[in-house]
C-alpha cells in the first residue's frame, strides 16, 4: 500500500540519522525500498520477527497502528510513534498520543523526516517514556480473557435464548416470522401432536 517505497525509505533513514538513533527496520508488507536505498550502519534491516520479543530490545517501536501492534508495544512499555494508513489506525494513534504514550500519529500521506524526527525525540523523552511504563503496568494487572468472559456475559439477552415453552432448555428453532424461540424437545412435541408444521420453524 506504499506509493513510493524509496521516498519512504529515505524519510525513515534520515530522521532516524537526524534523531541520532540506532534502529531495527523491518521491510514488512510495505517492503520498504531498502534494495534500493543503501541502509546506514546504525540500521538494521530484518523480515519478519515476533513483536512480543523484539519490542523487549527497543527504546520505542513506530508502526502503523494497528490494535495488536499498539497493544504489544504498549504492554512493554514501549513509547509509541503511529503513523496511520487507514481503519482503525487513526484511532490508536490519538488514544496513544491522548494517553501521553508517544506523540500525536502522522499520516502517512503527511509523513516528512522532520515530522518523524521530532516525533522520536518526544517518544524518547523522560515523561513518555514513564506513561508508557505505567501503561505497560495497568496492562500486566487487568485480565483480557476474564473481562472479556465477563462481558460477553453481561451483553447476553437470556429471555431470548430461552424455550418459549420450556425455559430451562436453550432455544434451537425460531417459529417464522415471530420472535418465538423453541427448543428441540418443544419444536419436536408440537410437531408429533400437530401443532405446528415443520416447515414453520426455522434454526
Amino acid at each position: 500500500m506504499v506509493d513510493d517505497q524509496v521516498r519512504l525509505t529515505k524519510i525513515v533513514f534520515e530522521a532516524i540519522k537526524n534523531a541520532g538513533q540506532r534502529a531495527i527496520v523491518s521491510k514488512g508488507w510495505g517492503n520498504l525500498g531498502v534494495d534500493q536505498v543503501d541502509a546506514p550502519d546504525n540500521i538494521l534491516i530484518i523480515g519478519s520477527v515476533p513483536h512480543d520479543w523484539l519490542f523487549q530490545q527497543v527504546s520505542c517501536v513506530i508502526h502503523h497502528g494497528g490494535a495488536g501492534t499498539t497493544a504489544a508495544g504498549l504492554s512493554l512499555g514501549c513509547p509509541t510513534i503511529i503513523i496511520p494508513f487507514f481503519g482503525d489506525q487513526q484511532f490508536w494513534g490519538k488514544i496513544v498520543a491522548k494517553a501521553r504514550a508517544g506523540p500525536v500519529p502522522i499520516p502517512y500521506k503527511q509523513l516528512t523526516a522532520k515530522k518523524l524526527t521530532d516525533a522520536i525525540q518526544s517518544a524518547l523523552e523522560p515523561a513518555t517514556k514513564k506513561k508508557a511504563r505505567e501503561i505497560s503496568e495497568n496492562m500486566k494487572s487487568e485480565s483480557g480473557v476474564r473481562d472479556g468472559v465477563r462481558s460477553f456475559h453481561r451483553h447476553l439477552d437470556l429471555a431470548s435464548l430461552r424455550c418459549a415453552i420450556c425455559p430451562s432448555r436453550p432455544a434451537v428453532w425460531h417459529i417464522k416470522h415471530t420472535d418465538i424461540g423453541l427448543s428441540a424437545f418443544a419444536a419436536s412435541v408440537l410437531v408429533e401432536m400437530g401443532r405446528l408444521k415443520p416447515d414453520n420453524v426455522v434454526l
